[in-house]
């Protein structure tokens, strides 16, 4: 609806984003109840990615299983504006978001899994770009910390490093 956001607390203490009173933001389609988890966990991460890459809200945090328990990292995004529905040039592909340099390459690509997650084809078609694959609903629990289930596209020079774990 691209109308701006506050961040608020329910009454259990999460944190979630929500119109300022009297936006007049009605048929915003985030807030619509129709909206699936899976579109709606899409916008929610869009939203953050923007104000992250604005400097007005943090980055949110990765967390990556390891053999040695998970392990969180605090990313380093070097995008310029995030894209819904982004489709791979050279595959043809679409990703549910991208975040993109000024040039309009991608620097990350976000698959949200709900139902289907990342098959081997599409772990194929998306080889050669850093790609990570989050649960819709552990976006919509916690924003602020993405468990990443999947994740492909690591530079040749830290694929070592990061089969032995040792990345982190």
């Amino acid at each position: 609806c691209d109308r701006e956001l506050t961040v608020a607390r329910s009454k259990r203490g999460r944190q979630h984003f929500k119109h300022f009173r009297n936006s007049h933001a009605g048929k915003c389609a985030f807030g619509h109840h129709g909206t699936s988890v899976h579109q709606k966990a899409i916008q929610l991460l869009a939203i953050r990615f923007t104000g992250a890459i604005a400097g007005n809200v943090p980055m949110p945090l990765f967390m990556f299983p390891t053999p040695g328990g998970p392990r969180l990292v605090l990313p380093f995004i070097r995008a310029c504006r995030v894209f819904e529905e982004w489709t791979c040039p050279d595959s043809g592909r679409r990703t549910d978001l991208a975040l993109l340099d000024g040039e309009g390459k991608p620097v990350l690509l976000i698959e949200v899994c709900f139902s289907n997650a990342v098959d081997e084809d599409k772990r194929q078609d998306l080889h050669g770009h850093w790609w990570i694959e989050v649960e819709a609903q552990h976006v919509l629990d916690d924003i602020d910390t993405l468990i990443i289930r999947a994740h492909g596209g690591l530079p040749r020079m830290l694929a070592t490093t990061w089969k032995d774990q040792s990345l982190f």
